[in-house]
């Protein structure tokens, strides 16, 4: 099965304004780093609340400065339909947001609890680690995805990042319509869709979205899936 990158449209005669919001309430807690990074969230959270752009237009999925690596801002009516696919554990919570002065109540934060570290094919990537000058420090190869999480969090606090020539991603074996990848040195952090899915929100006109192809959006990143 094949997947895309979940992005968000830039055409006006779409959504008006890029980004539809630039401005919340209450938006520093949601920003709390590493909240929501690895795992569901437990804790009672201080809700933002997104204002949208007067000249924005209305989309299924917004485009906010909610950290859309870690959360979708999505309405009533993609939420119920997008729940039906086949998707790990999630959260939502219900959204106030002002639009040109009122509020709208058709808004939720949504949230895909666990990443797919599984794509990710340590046996044919070659790893970098990089110090914050850029300058090469090693090169390695990691067993799984719990070595690689591990230095990625210690290396990160250093200033230093792990970065690759080549990353494999493997969806031959994956069979859920939506996922998530984060902590890759890559513009490909965030939302990924499957085919299925893809063509799902396509025919039942859900807007707001820009799917891109994977390998198009970062040129280092091979995908691999069934032949």
């Amino acid at each position: 099965m094949k997947y895309f990158f979940l992005g968000y449209s830039i055409n006006k005669k779409d959504v008006g304004v890029f980004p539809q919001c630039i401005d919340s309430k209450n938006l520093p807690p949601i920003q709390e780093f590493g909240l929501g990074f690895y795992e569901k969230i437990d804790k009672e959270l201080i809700l933002p609340e997104p204002i949208i752009r007067n000249s924005a237009i209305l989309t299924n999925i917004l485009s906010t400065v909610i950290d859309s690596s870690i959360f979708l801002v999505t309405d009533d009516d993609l939420l119920n339909f997008m729940v039906n696919f086949n998707i790990n554990y999630y959260q939502t919570w219900k959204l106030k947001t002002v639009y040109k002065g009122k509020a709208i109540d058709k808004y939720n934060l949504f949230h895909l609890s666990v990443p797919s570290w599984e794509i990710i094919n340590f046996e044919k990537t070659i790893f970098k680690v990089k110090d914050i000058n850029s300058n090469i420090l090693k090169e390695k190869k990691y067993q799984n995805s719990k070595e690689y999480q591990d230095e990625w969090k210690k290396l990160i606090w250093e200033g230093s990042v792990i970065t690759f020539d080549v990353l494999y991603l493997d969806f031959s074996k994956l069979n859920k319509d939506l996922i998530r990848i984060i902590d890759i040195d890559s513009v490909g952090i965030g939302y990924y869709v499957s085919e299925k899915l893809k063509t799902a929100i396509e025919k039942e006109g859900f807007t707001g979205f820009a799917f891109q192809e994977i390998e198009e959006m970062d040129d280092r990143i091979k995908c691999i899936y069934q032949s």
